[in-house]
């Protein structure tokens, strides 16, 4: 049984995520020595938040680094697709009603599902362009004959 792999691999998601770490840990250190000199309760509660904020960009960028066995998986019987966040969704070939592309640039890949479900799979996560676009095709090849007529991607 032959699969094609598309790994997840989102560089420019990854380097706003760093830089917005980077600035709200600026802004908490500006927001602490604020603090120093003020006493205010109005500096402590900012450095709480932007220190918040940063916690939370650093968590995403933890989870959003490539690992393997994490993108999509094209196989004769269904697709396997990981979660951004975890978790793993497996969609078989027979449920799939139609896919098409979504978005202004035709960056989202939608595959609609027989109980009115769609799973979406943005080019975002994948370092290049071309990667997504090769997954599209690959999805596009692999479609059971039965199902081609239903949409074209492109």
């Amino acid at each position: 049984m032959a699969s094609d792999f598309f790994p997840y691999h989102p560089l420019r998601l990854r380097l706003w995520l760093l830089s917005g770490f980077f600035a709200a840990l600026v802004l908490t250190a500006w927001a602490t020595f604020s603090f120093t000199q003020t006493q205010g309760p109005r500096e402590i509660i900012r450095a709480g938040l932007s220190f918040g904020l940063a916690a939370s960009m650093g968590v995403a960028l933890f989870r959003f680094r490539p690992r393997a066995g994490w993108g999509v998986r094209v196989t004769p019987l269904s697709i396997l697709i990981s979660r951004p966040r975890g978790g793993l969704i497996e969609v078989p070939w027979t449920s799939i009603k139609e896919i098409r592309r979504h978005g202004d640039k035709r960056d989202t890949l939608a595959l609609w599902l027989d109980e009115e479900q769609r799973v979406l799979i943005p080019a975002h996560l994948f370092s290049k362009r071309t990667h997504f676009e090769a997954l599209a095709l690959a999805i596009d090849e692999r479609r059971p004959a039965s199902r081609q007529g239903v949409e074209a991607l492109n």
